[in-house]
């Protein structure tokens, strides 16, 4: 680890919170930086080995990477580290030297550049040389299309103004000589965002994505920072897309050199299925075949016939619309914490629940009171389930019109949906498969309709199968709601139940290797598993 940490972590205490938010600064830790310099391997044909850290802080990343290529045998190394917070100049420059140093005694060069400028605005793919290699951990933040100086700082390479860490990655891969490598600790948002689609189709056609490093818990990776967002590691190569993308998952970071590996075909990571470029993260390789299955379906949400829509109240703009009061003229407002597995739940006496007056323009906030599946839109990456699916009955909560609030998405059919095609369609988004599917796509606490529409399913006949079923049943537990998905929609793949495969085959990063069995037996040698055999 290195010995420089201290400072880090010294400079970090001191700096205001206020700040630190403005210029979207969350320091990486040591072991991660350590754990992304293991991704680099070694440069061919070239004397100095060039670094870039676009987002250089205190320079951990760049000490971490330079460490990695004199371990692999680079005699010189040159770093540009970019940094525009004054207040980290001091402690970066006398890290680099630290660095420097070290170099030295094994006989070896390492020389540094810092500019004290914005890496994005300044744009350096214009001006300097190639770059080898580039280790980051930029500043995430959304701004101002209209008015911020980076709106326009990235428009030559991608379409959209997603968030200012996608501008900085973008840039960084335009920087890089043929084969070059971007190791980045970034949100997942890009994974599988709406606003990143013109970012994932840069990223497709410009790099090649080699690696993702994926954590269980949400809040581990930037410990006491109040970091919100879901982190990946990923390594990118530039060059033509490669076959294979390996995917790696670990607890937190204290667990990170004794990840789960497995590998699969790019193309079930990155669906070029349409122009959305969205990139799938199984944590596991069960989670894998999962996926491997499903994309097998044969049926598209839309080609079932369903619609998903978003609810249409949006609180803060409808007040003069709510009321706790019971008026004649309104009918009930469901809301999150209505809904529940296969029902919903408004008896007016909960102290959240409210009702919507059919006041004037009331109708583009209600809708016709039907059948309907309803999702949770939000939940916690660390909660049991990402997806919570209710289904409405108008024989449980009467009226010919009903609201529903913003946080909610709700499934009706284009032909009319009965009550067991509901609980059938229910029945899936409570199941275990698909929780874990929807987990592979999206790494978003929120549950976008836009996901649910690029969903594969089964045959309606499997859904009414299902639906049939539970409707009879006074118990839906999550034993019995998976028994019967699985029965009829995965049994035929091999995937029996939600737990499938126990044996985990693990690889540490740096090249060590074990075996951890769930159950009794053993393997005479490794294996390392991939979708299309075992190397």
């Amino acid at each position: 680890m290195l010995d420089f940490a201290s400072d880090q972590k010294k400079i970090i205490n001191t700096l205001p919170k206020k700040g630190k938010k403005e210029l979207g600064q969350f320091f990486t830790p040591p072991m991660i930086a350590d754990y992304m310099a293991s991704m680099i391997y070694p440069v061919q044909n070239t004397e100095t080995v060039r670094l870039l850290d676009a987002g250089a802080g205190t320079g951990i990343l760049a000490a971490a990477a330079a460490i990695q290529c004199l371990a692999a045998g680079h005699r010189a190394v040159h770093a540009v580290l970019y940094e525009i917070d004054t207040t980290l100049l001091p402690t970066l420059r006398s890290n680099m030297e630290h660095i420097s140093r070290s170099f030295r005694q094994k006989d070896a060069v390492f020389t540094y550049d810092i500019r004290h400028e914005d890496f994005v605005l300044a744009r350096p793919d214009r001006t300097e040389p190639p770059f080898h290699i580039s280790s980051i951990n930029p500043p995430y933040f959304k701004y101002n299309t209209k008015h911020s100086p980076y709106s326009e700082a990235a428009a030559d390479l991608f379409k959209g103004n997603p968030n200012i860490y996608a501008s900085f990655m973008a840039i960084v891969g335009k920087c890089l000589a043929p084969e070059g490598q971007m190791i980045a600790i970034v949100p997942r948002s890009f994974a599988n965002g709406l606003y990143f689609k013109g970012f994932r189709k840069f990223l497709y056609h410009n790099m090649s994505l080699e690696r993702i490093h994926t954590f269980h818990s949400r809040g581990q990776v930037f410990k006491n920072m109040n970091v919100l967002q879901e982190n990946v590691i990923c390594k990118y190569v530039k060059r033509k897309q490669t076959d294979n993308i390996t995917i790696c998952s670990s607890n937190c970071s204290d667990d990170i050199h004794n990840s789960e590996i497995s590998t699969y075909p790019a193309h079930l990571i990155i669906n070029t299925a349409n122009d959305l470029h969205m990139i799938r993260i199984p944590e596991t390789f069960h989670e894998g075949r999962i996926l491997k299955t499903i994309d097998n379906w044969k049926n598209s949400f839309g080609g079932l016939g369903y619609i998903i829509s978003t609810g249409p109240v949006v609180e803060h703009r409808t007040r003069e619309f709510i009321t706790a009061e019971h008026p004649e003229n309104s009918v009930p407002l469901l809301r999150m914490h209505n809904i529940k597995p296969f029902r919903t739940e408004w008896t007016g006496r909960h102290r959240k629940d409210v009702r919507f007056m059919l006041l004037y323009g009331h109708a583009k906030h209600t809708v016709r009171n039907s059948v309907y599946v309803i999702l949770k839109r939000f939940s916690s990456k660390d909660e049991k389930r990402r997806l919570v699916a209710g289904v409405h009955s108008p024989e449980r909560i009467a009226g010919q019109l009903i609201s529903f609030e913003n946080h909610l998405n709700y499934i009706t059919r284009k032909q009319k949906m009965g009550l067991a095609e509901a609980y059938g369609l229910a029945g899936l988004f409570n199941s275990t498969v698909i929780d874990k599917y929807f987990r592979c796509i999206s790494g978003n606490t929120q549950v976008n309709a836009t996901e649910i529409r690029l969903l594969r399913l089964p045959s309606r006949n499997n859904i009414l199968n299902i639906g049939e079923f539970l409707l009879n049943k006074k118990n839906t537990d999550q034993e019995i709601i998976d028994e019967i998905v699985n029965r009829e929609c995965l049994n035929e793949y091999g995937i029996s139940g939600p737990h499938g495969i126990q044996k985990k085959c693990r690889r540490n990063c740096l090249g060590n290797r074990s075996l951890d069995c769930g159950q009794s037996g053993s393997y005479d040698s490794f294996r390392r598993r991939t979708l299309f055999g075992t190397v």
